[in-house]
């Protein structure tokens, strides 16, 4: 079996995500060209594209809200929040909007 880190699990389920399905977008603050402030997405826009893993400004509910609106035309959005203090401005948008 074997031994990775969590940070490599993350990032090798994204890939896989990303391989198996063109629908699969990864985005969020820094997780393009940077990686992710983990590294959690490190490599991916440079296998996968810029129009599938790009960095957005900094609003979470601005991501959040994104998100929701890919999924509902069919896409398949996996975002980073940095940190769960930080989907706090994002609530309006999970309970407003993706649970419509």
């Amino acid at each position: 079996m074997a031994t990775m880190s969590m940070i490599e699990a993350i990032r090798d389920a994204h890939a896989i995500a990303m391989e198996r399905d063109d629908r699969v977008v990864v985005f969020g603050e820094d997780v393009g060209y940077f990686g992710g402030v983990f590294r959690c997405t490190q490599g991916l826009q440079e296998r996968f594209g810029r129009h599938r893993c790009f960095d957005t400004p900094i609003s979470e509910a601005g991501i959040i809200g994104a998100a929701i609106g890919m999924a509902a035309y069919g896409l398949r959005p996996c975002v980073e929040i940095q940190f769960a203090d930080y989907v706090y401005p994002a609530y309006d948008q999970i309970v407003s909007e993706a649970a419509r």
